[in-house]
């Protein structure tokens, strides 16, 4: 329960640089008299502007500075809920908006709506229109709850059954809708974006492995071609290695036959060199019958003998020398032969280093391709990471899946949270449920006021009104008495459901003029009989012209009076 204790205010339209204080919670009933323009109804404004910002009357905020000072204006409200005790100080020149408490200051980091916020949805419970039907009720600028629209009227219903806090969560479920539909809309493009990108990774692999495959078969192709070639000139190295080897080894005897053959030629020379001089001798013989050195006769039988046996001997040596020819012309072709088989195996082991050549060539190119191959599967390794890539990719595609099947699970249960929340749902319910009780208590204040009606509000707020004779009538038909009436059956009956409630339940009930002009004497009476059968810890205060006539009815009364300029209180 809220309890108002006090209001302070200065520099407030007619009140000056000294403060006005009206304590509210001493006395149950109060009178508030005074001449008209004296000030007795700033209270109303006065009290509104400290808690909501705004004047109760149509009146600009800089309209309420004292014209006469012109700044310094303050209101001071005190109240308490339960154990807590609060104080909300705000002014204009300069502008001030402080809410203490237990005497502390409450952060005021907030801008001054965040702040207001706090004050009316936390602290308080209680908007402005609220205010205005449990509190307040007056005949300026008071709309009369069924003068409202049909939203304002479910706005004070719900605050006062404290249902307010299914709208503040259907508000913040709408915003976390609207964050949920971001997020899903966020999470659907990262779908399409892992997808995209699965589809470019597995086709880029799919192209790297193709093509790498093929070129790595290619290569294996020519390896195997080169190791065939390998073979090839192996043998065939191996084959000229044999020849080789069978040629050495008929070249053994190469250097027997060289000294044979050069043996020949000296003996031939020897051979050639006697028959020579056995042949100048043997022509000597023939030839001459004296001797040369000694000029003797040669004797004819010593010449003939001589001519005989040299000639023996030239016929031998001739015979030998054919016999040596023929040796020698065999040796020569026994040594050509060698010498053919000596070019045969030079060209051979030309041969031999040409394919030794070619193989360590080969071996190469097997090493070069076999590099190549190995750099082509060392790509391929680097391709599994590429696949390790596209598995991370999957597994974050799998992870959005999850992401967007929760998201739209949580907005299935938001969908069916905003039934349950919205007007229609579990607020109506709970409405529908207190309708009676309302209705009980409208027409209990009715009839206690003197005003044989039967009145009722549905679920939606619309009324029906009928008389004793089931006529029915509309509240606009009725006159500005009978609508006052029914005015005050209704904040009666708000406040005794605020009680009902302990939602928005409040010690203060400020009632301004409502006898002046509207309730004739009956209807005064009976309004007075109700506001004294209040419960105790009520503080009703009503602001009259009427002093004369209810100064006595009231426990106590404050005169509002203007002097120079400014209003104050004249203590009675």
């Amino acid at each position: 329960m809220i309890i108002f204790k006090k209001i302070s205010w200065k520099n407030f339209l007619s009140t000056g640089d000294a403060p006005t204080t009206i304590f509210f919670d001493r006395t149950p009933t109060t009178l508030i008299i005074g001449e008209n323009g004296s000030g007795k109804s700033t209270i109303l404004d006065a009290l509104t502007f400290g808690l909501f910002g705004r004047a109760f009357r149509s009146i600009n905020k800089p309209q309420l500075v004292n014209t006469v000072n012109e700044r310094g204006l303050e209101v001071e409200i005190e109240f308490s809920i339960g154990k807590k005790k609060y104080l909300v100080r705000r002014g204009v020149k300069p502008n001030k908006f402080e809410i203490y408490f237990n005497d502390k200051l409450i952060d005021q980091l907030a801008n001054n709506r965040d702040y207001q916020d706090y004050l009316e949805k936390v602290i308080l419970k209680l908007n402005y229109k609220s205010f205005t039907q449990i509190v307040l009720l007056g005949n300026s600028s008071f709309e009369p709850f069924m003068q409202l629209k049909q939203s304002d009227r479910r706005t004070i219903v719900e605050d006062l059954l404290d249902i307010q806090i299914f709208s503040s969560m259907n508000g913040i479920l709408r915003h976390k809708n609207a964050e949920l539909k971001d997020d899903m809309g966020t999470v659907e493009i990262e779908k399409g974006l892992y997808k995209e990108k699965i589809k470019i990774q597995e086709d880029y692999i799919k192209r790297l492995q193709e093509d790498s495959e093929s070129v790595i078969s290619q290569k294996k192709k020519e390896i195997e071609n080169f190791e065939s070639n390998i073979s090839t000139a192996t043998i065939t190295m191996a084959a000229l290695n044999s020849e080789v080897e069978t040629l050495g080894v008929q070249l053994l005897n190469e250097g027997s036959a060289k000294k044979k053959s050069s043996e020949y030629e000296k003996v031939q020379n020897q051979i050639e060199y006697k028959l020579q001089r056995e042949e100048k001798e043997l022509t000597f013989y023939q030839t001459n019958s004296t001797c040369s050195t000694c000029k003797q006769i040669i004797d004819d039988e010593f010449k003939k003998e001589r001519v005989i046996d040299i000639s023996k001997k030239i016929d031998e040596k001739k015979d030998g020398l054919d016999k040596l020819h023929t040796e020698i012309h065999s040796l020569e072709k026994t040594l050509k032969q060698y010498r053919e088989i000596g070019g045969s195996i030079v060209e051979k082991n030309k041969e031999l280093v040409i394919i030794q050549s070619k193989i360590g060539s080969l071996g190469d190119n097997i090493e070069r391709v076999q590099k190549e191959i190995n750099t082509l599967k060392s790509k391929k390794k680097h391709d599994s990471s590429i696949e390790k890539e596209l598995k991370i990719l999957k597994e974050n595609l799998e992870e959005s899946l999850q992401d967007y099947s929760e998201l739209c699970d949580r907005k299935k249960l938001h969908e069916y949270a905003h039934e349950l929340l919205r007007d229609s749902g579990i607020k109506t319910k709970i409405i529908r449920q207190y309708v009676p009780i309302i209705n009980k208590y409208v027409n209990k204040y009715l009839n206690e006021l003197d005003f044989l009606i039967n009145f009722s509000i549905d679920e939606n707020f619309n009324e029906t009104i009928q008389s004793q004779y089931r006529d029915e009538f509309s509240y606009a038909s009725f006159s500005e008495g009978e609508k006052m009436r029914i005015d005050l059956a209704l904040l009666f009956t708000w406040r005794m459901v605020a009680k009902l409630k302990n939602s928005v339940n409040t010690n203060l009930l400020i009632l301004d003029e409502v006898f002046d002009s509207s309730l004739d004497a009956e209807g005064t009476d009976a309004f007075l009989k109700i506001i004294n059968t209040l419960d105790a810890d009520t503080n009703v205060f009503v602001i009259s012209h009427k002093g004369e006539i209810l100064f006595d009815k009231f426990i106590s009364t404050i005169k509002f009076v203007k002097e120079k300029q400014f209003s104050r209180i004249e203590t009675i």
